[in-house]
């Protein structure tokens, strides 16, 4: 049989088959009753506006997947879920998370706290509760409470315009410490300006004030005045009294005044008095070519001597003072002595000088 013949076979047999079809009679379809309709009865295709007593279909796409192992949905209102929720990708809240108790391997926030931050330590100890931050490679930075006050582990840097308080009180500023501060134990400070001070003052076991006897001492411990400048076998002081002030060694010890390092009044350990040098009494400049220039009278064992260019006329004068001439000539005397007290007391003409 050749194939025209084998095309000829089948189109006979296919217009069979479409004669057959065409003259059966299709079954009547049974109209559905309630709860007629068995959940074995139903395989394939698609039901919608789908409704029983606890699902109703309002979907008109594909909401939700079910397979074997898993549930999608693309989004879900629940109201409660009871029984433990394993999240095995990322959980995004869009509201707030409310949970009685967070606990959790690691927290990466980036947030605001509008509440009270509570540490409560299951084992009711607060000790190490509190900050830290993390970085790889890096010592932790630490905010914790260690038994009685917090640690912190790094500087701490206010705003210049910031301070520490103690009680609403500001103790430190960028520049200031507070009125409050009254003890201190400071080894090491810059430069001080206006520093006023209540109490003893000792600066390096040398300068010292005792303010209970009201004396600075520069070199002792148990000044003798007022003001006392000391070493191991001298003492000099200056001590005001109620009209006078006295000046001087405390020690048997003599006193030079000097100047340009060179003594000029020695003040000897029992009293003798060594001038060095020209003394002038009322006189600016005293001449190099005396020892002592006086600019008026003086007085030798309660005899007074002085200058003028005739004996006196008034006042009251002792016998045995004298006057120098003050402009001698050659037949006149040198000068005159009072012979007998009185005012101006009698008076000779003594030293004739030769014509």
């Amino acid at each position: 049989m050749s194939n025209l013949d084998n095309i000829r076979e089948g189109l006979a047999k296919l217009g069979d088959a479409i004669n057959t079809i065409a003259n059966t009679q299709t079954p009547d379809t049974p109209d559905a009753t309630m709860n007629s309709i068995s959940g074995n009865a139903i395989h394939g295709g698609k039901a919608t506006m789908f409704r029983s007593t606890g699902i109703r279909d309002l979907a008109s796409s594909d909401s939700l997947l079910i397979e074997n192992d898993s549930i999608t949905v693309g989004n879900a209102d629940i109201d409660n879920i009871v029984g433990d929720l394993t999240v095995g990708g990322n959980l995004t809240v869009s509201g707030e998370l409310f949970a009685e108790r967070l606990n959790v391997t690691e927290t990466i926030a980036q947030q605001k706290f509008i509440n009270t931050i509570d540490f409560h330590p299951a084992n009711g100890n607060l000790n190490g509760q509190g900050l830290q931050w993390r970085q790889e490679g890096e010592r932790t930075k630490q905010i914790v409470w260690n038994q009685d006050r917090f640690v912190i582990s790094n500087n701490v840097d206010l705003h210049r315009n910031a301070s520490y308080q103690i009680d609403n009180i500001p103790v430190l500023t960028a520049n200031t410490l507070g009125v409050t501060i009254l003890n201190s134990s400071l080894e090491s400070v810059g430069t001080l300006q206006n520093l006023r001070t209540t109490g003893d003052v000792t600066i390096d076991d040398f300068i010292m004030y005792d303010s209970g006897t009201m004396r600075f001492s520069i070199g002792c411990e148990a000044p003798n005045a007022q003001l006392s400048v000391a070493s191991n076998e001298a003492e000099f002081v200056v001590d005001p009294d109620f009209d006078h002030v006295k000046v001087g060694t405390y020690t048997t010890s003599k006193l030079s005044i000097i100047t340009d390092n060179k003594e000029r009044i020695i003040i000897k350990e029992h009293g003798g008095t060594e001038l060095k040098g020209t003394v002038g009494i009322n006189v600016a400049y005293p001449g190099d070519d005396v020892d002592l220039q006086v600019n008026g009278a003086i007085r030798i064992q309660d005899k007074k001597i002085e200058v003028g260019a005739a004996p006196p006329s008034d006042g009251n004068f002792n016998q045995g003072d004298m006057i120098y001439n003050s402009i001698p000539t050659a037949g006149n005397y040198v000068g005159w002595i009072c012979v007998e007290s009185g005012n101006p007391g009698r008076w000779k003409a003594f030293g004739a000088i030769q014509s």
